[in-house]
């Protein structure tokens, strides 16, 4: 199981790094070489987590300090621009963010519809994300940030949307919004581990077991997936334990390196995923 013939076709033409692995292939570049390769409607499911803003995590102090992120890599317009253009009509898109930068993406997300609806009148040729609902991740415990005059943070965020004004329906049973399990007695909620930055030298990588939960909510099996901003690689390694095809760009060529070697198999993980 690999890409759409159509789509190998299309992305053979991106001038940069790549790995092409049985279930997917790993770009190292800028999205907007893939993204500007990729054709309408063909992705059935974003999943992300962009650079929203600048950040490097203190934690832990006995290890070196993971690679800081930088908000100058990340173009929202484009970004939510060509995410409408390459989903296809009713498609599925995650994007993790947090309080401050919530209310600009999916303000980002409204102009671009609005502008859309007013400038395209043929209702198939538009491509714009519907902003459907808030999804919360409450972490096993508290980061940093202000120690002595603010709360400590123990969550993260998630935009979910679609293309068009209506989504596929989700799979499986209704969920809630906010990503918790229960013990074997289902008596007592238990949170979601964050994942320590030095298991893959990267700052904020994801659980892969909340993000299979994403992708079995919005996707079937062989279904394709894209991360235009994929770090650690998290959503590939979820891609590919649940039998789906996947297609990530990462821009640094240390996480591209160590990315490949996680979801060949040979990292040293220290934790469950």
């Amino acid at each position: 199981m690999s890409l759409p013939e159509e789509l190998q076709l299309a992305l053979a033409k991106v001038d940069a790094p790549v790995e092409k692995l049985d279930q997917g292939w790993i770009f190292n570049c800028d999205n907007r070489l893939v993204f500007e390769s990729l054709p309408d409607n063909s992705i059935d499911l974003i999943i992300t987590d962009p650079p929203y803003k600048d950040y490097q995590s203190n934690r832990p102090v006995k290890h070196e300090k993971v690679k800081k992120i930088l908000e100058s890599d990340f173009d929202l317009p484009y970004f939510i621009e060509q995410s409408a253009r390459v989903l296809k009509p009713g498609a599925h898109f995650y994007c993790w963010c947090d309080h401050l930068t919530f209310p600009g993406i999916v303000g980002e997300m409204k102009r671009q519809m609005e502008q859309q609806i007013e400038q395209i009148k043929q209702k198939d040729m538009r491509h714009y994300l519907t902003y459907k609902n808030m999804l919360v991740w409450v972490k096993n415990n508290h980061g940093s940030g202000d120690l002595k005059g603010n709360y400590a943070p123990q969550h993260e965020l998630v935009i979910f949307g679609c293309k068009g004004d209506k989504g596929r329906k989700l799979n499986g049973k209704r969920q809630p919004n906010v990503y918790f399990k229960r013990d074997s007695t289902k008596s007592a909620v238990k949170f979601f581990s964050k994942v320590p930055n030095t298991v893959h030298t990267h700052g904020t990588s994801k659980p892969v077991i909340i993000q299979i939960e994403m992708i079995e909510k919005s996707t079937k099996r062989k279904n394709l997936v894209l991360d235009p901003y994929a770090g650690s690689m998290s959503t590939g390694m979820a891609s590919k334990r649940i039998g789906r095809s996947f297609l990530l760009v990462e821009y640094d060529s240390g996480h591209y390196g160590n990315g490949i070697e996680r979801l060949k198999g040979n990292s040293q993980r220290t934790i469950e995923e």
